[in-house]
C-alpha cells in the first residue's frame, strides 16, 4: 500500500480492523487499474490519484449487494466523482471539458514505454470522449462489456456495436501510422 493511501484508510470512521485489512487488499489489487482509468480520463496524476484514493473508500463503505463486482463498483465511483470534479469547476462534462491530453504529456506514457502502445494510445485520443472512456474501461480496466455498458448507463446491445465500431476505427486508424 502506498504511503499516501495508508494513513487515509486507518483515519476512516467506522471501519474495523478487519475491514481495513480487506479495503488494504481490495487496492493492492485494483489501484493500478482504477487510476489508469481515471488518468485517461482526466489528463492529471495527481486529480487521478486523490479521485481514486477517494473512490476506494466510497466504494467500500457504499458497496450494494447487487454490484457485479467490486472493480465494477470503483469504476462507477471513480467516474462519478470525475464528474464531480467537472461540476464543482462550473464545467460541464462536454466534448471540450473532456479534451484529451497529447500521450506525450499524460502520466501513462511513463508507463507505455513501447511505440505500439503510445501509437494506440494517440489513436484512442482522436475518439470521441464517450467512446474512449468505453475502451478504457473494457480493453484496460478488463470490465466486461455489460459492467462497462452499466457503468456508462447505456445497453449492453450498444456498447457491444461501439465497440466492434471503434475497434475498426483503432484498427485503421494504427494500419495509417
Amino acid at each position: 500500500m502506498s504511503q499516501f493511501f495508508r494513513p487515509f484508510v486507518y483515519k476512516v470512521k467506522g471501519v474495523s480492523t478487519s475491514d481495513k485489512d480487506i479495503l488494504e487488499n481490495l487496492y493492492r489489487r485494483y489501484y493500478a487499474g482504477a487510476l489508469l482509468y481515471m488518468s485517461g480520463l482526466c489528463g492529471d496524476l495527481s486529480l487521478a490519484e486523490d479521485i481514486v484514493s477517494e473512490a476506494f473508500v466510497k466504494a467500500f463503505v457504499s458497496l450494494p449487494k447487487d454490484s457485479p463486482s467490486f472493480k465494477f463498483w470503483l469504476y462507477r465511483v471513480c467516474r462519478n466523482l470525475w464528474l464531480d470534479h467537472l461540476r464543482r469547476q462550473k464545467r460541464h462534462c462536454s466534448d471540450e471539458a473532456l479534451e484529451f491530453i497529447p500521450a506525450e504529456e499524460m502520466p501513462e506514457s511513463l508507463l507505455l514505454k513501447d511505440e505500439r502502445r503510445k501509437a494506440l494510445w494517440a489513436a484512442i485520443g482522436k475518439l470521441k470522449p464517450q467512446d474512449r472512456e468505453l475502451i478504457i474501461l473494457h480493453y484496460f480496466s478488463s470490465l466486461s462489456i455489460m459492467e462497462a455498458a452499466k457503468c456508462l448507463h447505456i445497453s449492453y446491445s450498444a456498447a457491444r456495436k461501439r465497440i466492434c465500431r471503434l475497434r475498426e476505427i483503432l484498427r485503421k486508424e494504427l494500419e495509417e501510422q
